[in-house]
């Protein structure tokens, strides 16, 4: 794996926190209002990098070392696998228009995002806190 990865795993994670958090964010830092509302208008294509790049992380890392990382790394694995649950969390919130604009035709799959949707909707601006401070402990476990 490429010692860049993790660093684009990082950064997503971070940018899917400010979004998802970002009046949470306003109110705490109001300097930071800038930052959030320019990353809110691509809310949808970030949401879907989140999407492809969480099921990556969970095919090519997670599963692939399980066997390593359950022996000897275990918290490291554990929050791996949390930091994918997010991830993917927070990115089927922000990519909702697209993906429901792509399977419009196809109910059981709107059905499916609809439920999916419905139940994180309220846990937003939570995992988006989770997600910017799961950022830094990926952070000090990367370095």
């Amino acid at each position: 794996m490429s010692t860049l990865m993790p660093w684009v795993f990082l950064v997503t994670l971070i940018v899917l926190g400010l979004i998802a958090a970002a009046q949470k964010i306003g109110e705490l830092i109001p300097a930071s209002k800038q930052l959030t509302d320019y990353l809110k208008q691509t809310e949808g294509w970030v949401g879907l990098v989140a999407i492809f790049l969480s099921l990556y992380w969970l095919i090519f890392v997670v599963l692939r070392y399980i066997g390593v990382m359950l022996q000897h790394a275990l918290l490291s694995w554990i929050v791996s696998v949390v930091c994918v649950a997010v991830m993917f969390s927070l990115g089927l919130l922000l990519a909702n228009g697209q993906l429901k604009e792509w399977t419009k035709s196809n109910e059981a799959v709107t059905g499916l995002l609809n439920k999916a949707t419905g139940f994180l909707e309220p846990k937003r601006e939570m995992l988006g806190l989770v997600a910017l401070i799961l950022s830094l402990v990926f952070l000090g476990r990367t370095i």
